[in-house]
């Protein structure tokens, strides 16, 4: 047995540096649990976890366990792609593979089969292996029936069905993860189940009780097939509780609705194994339920046992964030009655409180729970792309989407994507902006395929659903990137490149979607949109773009024949997709330099084991930190800059990156803070910053950090941060 498993190991262990690991402390690790008549099937599964614990002191192990698990797949499924899918054909499923898609493979098996680079497989981390494994991979019988690559190719397939190229160009893309598309397209591409679109956005607005019940029945259609529903309820008539609240209809009020919808949703989600977090409610915060809405967050979102089903956004218009400056007074009214201002001086029944009171209210409970999200209203109605500009918006459930697509109770779909960025910096150095732009593109067309093949399949449940076409093409690890350039998070030259990509990101993404257009026609109410007279999102933001790329062009174009899709760039909106990219979510700096706050950073130990300064005290010592290395002895004050984590890097330079990036984000983006012993007082000032600046997303979550008697209290986990008491926060911000 030791013979084979050392055997094994070493086969494995390609690609890493033999003096990163000791394979014979992995076989002794086995060996101590290895008993008589053990299967080489529960060996293997030993070897796996020994590596995985081996990788608290380097991060090689990790690789070595992702080795062992690939290799255990690949020693179980055929590499042949077709047959890989006669045997997905020939299973149980739920979901029967299409005759359209099994009749593309079988007619280009030769040439998809020889395609297929299985080495790709030992590019993906062990985290997102096992992702992999539960969530995407097809089985026949209980049993995996097909390989990483063999996803890549499935979904190549089923978005460009009978054209070969396509479908070899898009596997290329998937395969070397330069792009990541939404999980539920991994599960069910090339199945009878074509709703490949997994992102709505609806309104309660103006419903009646019938229609209200109708929307929500909606909701639950689009929850039960895995969807992430963004929800307008700042309508929606106040609870009958309140004594201002006159209107002939009864109703239940917001928090009555929260909690049926919460409870609706967690039903679906239990009967049909899908996400935890499902929905995004949009309110208002002049609603006169605000502050119940708010104390509803605080005890829901608190409570950790808890599975969430709903997050809460609220949109705060410019006069709120005056108000609050100038320590004004706030009216709260009923939804029936509308236009603040005007029926602020009028003598319809409202309640009136201090805006301040109100937004402490809401720095309290984004102390205490990480939310709610927070966007600025008329920053979003001034720069949306979109064809009308309503008063009532939806945010998805990072913020990276928002919407203002009117009162109507129906569902708009919504596709998202993620390019990984540190897979464009080349060996050199350098950002691969040509190959970038390239890969933007593709993106764009994946997304509108799956659009396409959603729509017909969206009917019962959507009326004008080619009005809009909302697309939303993200990305995964810019702190990779200046780590990998060298470049610390806070300096001058990632601020410049962080502009560069982002102006990359939005020209391509509008040649691809102005491509399509010219094939197939504008979305459907483009001729009433800014674009249809040439006025682009950096117009609005009043910023000059560089001359990198030929604008002007580019503008002619789209006056002339259009756009596919009325929203394209959305930062932050893919959720999941950092796991499987590998790298740190979307644009947020390293949360730690103990990734899952264990493993240690590869790139930091690879520049310590290069000063000769990485062994076992080390990493002592920034366990011991919590993953911060700012105050380790020894370490070049260069390098402590390039691996800043999030809670040592200033958030007004957060702030500031998001502004830079703006006039090239058509939708918004999910900016997130992490703040060590924050206050009422310094985030009311940092939301004050972010709506100074023109942003539309104040913020998607906060994480916060306190000491305590234990040390420092934190977690690198967006949904698992929060284990304070309202004592804890009455406490920290006493001095408000």
């Amino acid at each position: 047995m030791r013979q084979k498993l050392t055997k094994r190991l070493e086969m494995v262990r390609f690609g890493i540096n033999p003096n990163d690991i000791s394979v014979q402390s992995l076989v002794e690790a086995v060996e101590g649990r290895v008993k008589t008549r053990t299967s080489t099937r529960r060996i293997h599964e030993y070897a796996i976890q020994a590596a995985v614990n081996a990788a608290t002191t380097h991060p090689a192990y990790s690789w070595i366990a992702g080795n062992l698990e690939i290799g255990g797949m690949h020693g179980s499924i055929p590499p042949m792609f077709s047959e890989s899918v006669k045997d997905i054909r020939d299973g149980d499923d739920d979901e029967d593979l299409t005759f359209e898609f099994l009749n593309a493979v079988d007619r280009n098996s030769g040439i998809l089969d020889a395609a297929v680079v299985h080495l790709q497989d030992y590019d993906h981390t062990f985290e997102a292996i096992k992702a992999i494994q539960t969530r995407f991979l097809r089985r026949n019988d209980g049993h995996i029936r097909e390989r990483i690559q063999h996803v890549y190719m499935r979904i190549a397939v089923a978005l460009n069905l009978g054209d070969v190229t396509k479908m070899l160009r898009t596997y290329d893309l998937l395969s070397r993860r330069l792009i990541t598309l939404d999980p539920f397209v991994s599960m069910l591409a090339g199945t009878d189940e074509k709703m490949l679109t997994t992102h709505f956005s609806i309104s309660l607005s103006a419903c009646t009780i019938q229609e209200m019940y109708t929307a929500l029945a909606k909701c639950v259609f689009a929850a039960r097939k895995g969807a992430a529903i963004a929800i307008s309820a700042q309508g929606v008539a106040c609870s009958g509780r309140n004594a201002v609240c006159h209107h002939s209809e009864s109703n239940t009020g917001l928090w009555q609705l929260m909690k049926f919808l919460d409870n609706a949703l967690a039903f679906t989600r239990n009967q049909f194994d899908r996400r935890t977090d499902m929905a995004n409610v949009a309110i208002e915060v002049w609603h006169i339920d605000i502050k119940s809405i708010i104390d509803w967050n605080n005890m829901h979102q608190h409570d950790l046992s808890d599975q969430k089903s709903l997050t809460v956004t609220l949109c705060v218009p410019d006069i709120f964030m005056r108000r609050v400056d100038e320590d004004g007074d706030w009216s709260l009214f009923c939804p029936k009655n509308t236009q603040y201002r005007r029926y602020e001086s009028s003598d319809i029944p409202r309640i009136k409180i201090k805006a301040r009171e109100l937004s402490q209210m809401m720095m309290r409970s984004l102390i205490l729970t990480g939310g709610p999200s927070i966007v600025f209203k008329d920053s979003v109605i001034c720069k949306t792309n979109l064809t009308e500009t309503f008063p009532c918006s939806q945010a998805d459930l990072r913020t990276g989407m928002i919407d203002t697509l009117g009162e109507d109770a129906e569902l708009f779909p919504r596709n998202h994507a993620s390019l990984t960025l540190p897979l464009f910096v080349t060996r050199d150095g350098s950002f691969d902006f040509p190959g970038f732009h390239r890969a933007t593109k593709e993106t764009v067309y994946a997304l509108n395929k799956i659009l396409d093949i959603s729509m017909p399949h969206l009917s019962t449940i959507m009326d004008r659903n080619k009005d809009f076409r909302a697309i939303g093409v993200g990305i995964n690890g810019l702190a990779d990137v200046f780590t990998a350039m060298r470049l610390p998070y806070e300096s001058l030259e990632a601020a410049e490149l962080n502009i560069t990509i982002a102006e990359t990101m939005y020209h391509a993404a509008l040649e691809a979607s102005n491509d399509l257009a010219a094939i197939d026609g504008p979305y459907a109410s483009f001729t009433r949109s800014p674009l249809r007279n040439g006025i682009m999102q950096f117009d609005f933001w009043e910023v000059t773009p560089s001359d990198r790329y030929d604008w002007a062009t580019l503008c002619d174009r789209i006056r002339t024949t259009g756009v596919r899709n009325a929203t394209l760039i959305a930062i932050g909106s893919g959720g999941g997709s950092e796991l499987l990219s590998g790298f740190t979510r979307s644009t947020n700096p390293l949360p730690s330099n103990l990734l899952d706050g264990q493993i240690p950073c590869p790139w930091l130990v690879e520049d310590l084991t290069k000063l000769g300064i990485w062994n076992e005290s080390t990493r002592r010592e920034i366990a011991a930190a919590k993953g911060s290395i700012q105050e380790i002895r020894g370490i070049p004050a260069d390098i402590k800059a390039i691996y800043r984590t999030a809670w040592e890097i200033d958030p007004i330079c957060i702030a500031r990156m998001a502004k830079d990036r703006a006039p090239f984000v058509c939708n918004s983006q999910s900016t997130s803070f992490y703040v060590q012993n924050p206050t009422v007082d310094y985030l009311e000032e940092l939301m004050m910053r972010m709506w100074t600046l023109g942003l539309k997303t104040g913020i998607h979550r906060l994480h916060a950090r306190f000491p305590d008697q234990r040390g420092s209290r934190s977690s690198l986990e967006e949904d698992t941060d929060r284990e304070m008491s309202f004592e804890d926060v009455v406490l920290s911000t006493s001095s408000t």
